[in-house]
């Protein structure tokens, strides 16, 4: 851990409600990293000093000393969200995953809001995502999928909403997996879960968020977390999704074209209508447990993740769906 680092970067991207002062959005953080390497050099510097010494412009420097100011504020805050059992990563924390800023670089979150075991975050695992109109065919795929997860001894990565994504979560957590969930909602409503709670004492689950912990679900950020999923998994794969339309079709596509992870699809009962056009667009096709197990391990060859350490496919039943 970088301290100072972490400590600047926290000020000049975190919010305070009501201080009057508007942070730096990721993507004019990352530009202003391109010009200093290491935001610790900006601490206590005058506003003159980072025009001459960083080349910065006059009112991002003055922006930027309104910002660093708030230390005192700032620490009130983290104390806050500490007692909640809320950490907050930067890109220069141990437990931060180097692969968001891997994989999609300036869409990477400068802070993530995490509860539980922030290990998880860097370990890969299973992405399971899809409909939250699921039909029951696809329910039995997302936890199919969730065990096989377990069994591999790989984090299920998903996204804690209806549908597909709480079928996988809780499948997981019931046949004692781990569970990473990328949350779109409130973290502090979420963490009120006796189920969640339980799993995160247990050592066995973590929450996070790239949003405010206390702000509440929208479609703009399910769009924008989709992309961690991806990002987070050795392979995600799409139970069912509809064509052009959709937080599932837009999250699969968007990964697909811009290389955010490797993507699989299910093909069979319980797929949606958009899965065939994923798969025409490069996603891998599944139609069984062994298939998709195999596409993990190619993911795996491919530098997507690393070796399972679950039991191989024939130690261990497969749902009758795959039969």
């Amino acid at each position: 851990m970088r301290a100072d680092d972490s400590l600047a970067t926290i000020l000049l991207v975190g919010r305070l409600p009501g201080d009057g002062v508007r942070p730096l959005k990721a993507s004019e953080f990352w530009k202003l990293c391109e010009i200093v390497v290491e935001p610790s050099q900006l601490l206590g510097a005058a506003e003159e000093r980072l025009v001459a010494d960083h080349g910065l412009e006059a009112a991002l420097a003055g922006r930027v000393v309104a910002l660093l100011d708030r230390a005192t504020a700032m620490a009130f805050e983290l104390e806050r969200l500490g007692q909640a059992g809320i950490s907050v990563l930067t890109p220069f924390d141990e437990h931060y995953p180097r692969r968001l800023v891997e994989r999609v670089e300036a869409s990477a979150p400068v802070l993530l809001y995490a509860a539980g075991a922030v290990d998880l975050l860097g370990e890969g695992g299973i992405g399971v995502v899809g409909s939250r109109d699921v039909s029951p065919e696809g329910a039995q795929v997302a936890g199919a999928a969730a065990e096989l997860a377990a069994r591999l001894e790989a984090p299920l990565i998903s996204g804690g909403a209806r549908g597909v994504d709480q079928i996988a979560m809780n499948t997981a957590f019931e046949a004692g997996g781990a569970v990473v969930g990328v949350l779109a909602e409130s973290l502090m409503r979420k963490l009120r879960n006796a189920d969640i709670r339980r799993a995160i004492l247990a050592g066995r689950a973590v929450t996070c968020t790239p949003y405010s912990p206390e702000a509440p679900f929208s479609v703009g950020n399910a769009m924008g977390r989709n992309k961690l999923i991806y990002a987070l998994s050795d392979l995600t794969v799409v139970v069912a999704a509809d064509a052009e339309t959709g937080g599932s079709w837009s999250g699969a596509a968007e990964a697909l074209r811009r290389g955010f992870g490797r993507v699989a699809v299910w093909r069979g009962p319980g797929e949606g209508p958009g899965n065939a056009v994923l798969a025409e667009r490069g996603a891998v096709p599944v139609t069984s447990l062994e298939e998709l197990e195999s596409a993990l391990l190619e993911a795996a060859k491919a530098g997507y993740g690393v070796p399972l350490r679950g039991d191989p496919p024939s130690s261990a039943p497969e749902s009758s769906l795959f039969d």
